[in-house]
């Protein structure tokens, strides 16, 4: 059979209009009983399409229906033989397998409160954080550079300000654009937007987390409805807790203590979303997907991209922030991160492609 997938980007309102037109080749003749609410739920959400049907299916045992949706040359049966785990080899089959390195601008926005969810205009907050990600399959290695959201640049048409106005001003594109300017003319690929209740409802979605909450934390901020209220200790964090520790800056720390409070995180759901039993939770997690995220990755993209990242061990990946100094108090009419040229030089040598050369 053929894949039909559009190579269109994907926002919060394309994701809604699902192609149904081979819905009837992923039927089976006798689903079991306990599979049967679940498959049913997955046939109402249109992004669900054919991929993540098939690895409902066939992650809960109906390995009968294998032999017609996968070609078998799609499988990687040598790296079977030489120990790759075969849930791996499975999931590049039923998804797409990353062929070249990919430059990634994550940024999570603030809710535009009076946007109705999932709208264009919801995601044209201020970045609460920026992410820089390049995903290599070739050395399978992943490189995260989290840029402080105070980090003083200049923003064409509206001089020097911080880099979490850039998507406010000109959304995703001018964001783009700013931080390349930024680090030496850095490549981004793509773009990600994720409203930041997003995190809140995709780790509801996996039933929570479990974290290493280092302090008390304890803070109220209205105009972001915060309010955080958290213990010292190992625990597993609900959504709400989980985006209030994630967002909390009212400690000597500030923006920086935050960013890795946040590191912490990526890292928890990304051991949460390794487990197999997460296959579970993918109608909420679609779900999440639709209302809190917008992005100019395409179907193919999303998916390779989604199975690449679940394959990898902890120790391929790699985060590190953006490194500088706060502005001295009356250096400057507000606070700043000032990052200098050296700075950026060791952020991005080695492990980012720029325009200028590759490296």
């Amino acid at each position: 059979m053929e894949w039909c997938v559009s190579n269109r980007p994907i926002t919060a309102s394309k994701i809604r209009s699902g192609d149904i037109t081979n819905r009837a080749d992923l039927s089976v003749n006798t689903p079991q009983p306990t599979l049967t609410k679940t498959i049913n739920k997955i046939k109402r959400i249109p992004f669900a399409k054919i991929g993540f049907t098939l690895s409902l299916l066939i992650s809960v045992g109906a390995g009968a229906f294998l032999g017609r949706i996968i070609p078998i040359n799609a499988l990687d049966w040598g790296g079977l033989l030489s120990g790759r785990k075969p849930e791996e080899v499975l999931m590049e089959g039923l998804g797409r397998k990353l062929e070249r390195p990919y430059q990634i601008l994550v940024i999570g926005v603030d809710r535009v409160l009076d946007a109705r969810l999932g709208s264009p205009e919801s995601f044209n907050g201020r970045s609460d954080s920026m992410l820089l990600i390049r995903l290599d399959p070739v050395d399978r290695s992943v490189q995260m550079l989290s840029i402080p959201r105070d980090t003083q640049v200049p923003i064409p048409g509206y001089g020097v300000t911080k880099i979490n106005a850039a998507n406010v001003y000109g959304g995703a594109s001018l964001a783009q654009e700013v931080v390349s300017e930024k680090l030496n003319g850095v490549e981004i690929d793509r773009y990600v937007r994720i409203d930041t209740s997003g995190l809140s409802a995709l780790v509801n979605a996996l039933g929570g987390i479990e974290v290493n909450v280092p302090k008390r934390m304890k803070y109220k901020d209205n105009t972001q409805k915060l309010n955080i209220d958290l213990y010292a200790g190992v625990q597993t964090l609900n959504g709400e807790q989980a985006e209030g520790f994630s967002r909390f800056r009212n400690d000597e720390d500030g923006d920086i203590g935050r960013i890795k409070r946040q590191q912490i995180v990526l890292k928890a759901v990304k051991a949460k979303i390794a487990n197999p039993a997460v296959v579970l939770h993918l109608p909420d997690l679609i779900n999440v997907m639709q209302k809190h995220v917008d992005s100019n990755l395409s179907f193919d993209e999303m998916m390779a991209i989604s199975t690449f990242s679940m394959t990898l061990k902890p120790d391929q990946i790699q985060s590190t922030s953006l490194k500088g100094r706060p502005s001295e108090p009356n250096e400057f009419r507000f606070s700043y991160w000032i990052v200098s040229p050296e700075d950026v030089d060791q952020a991005i040598a080695d492990k980012f492609t720029t325009k200028q050369k590759t490296q």
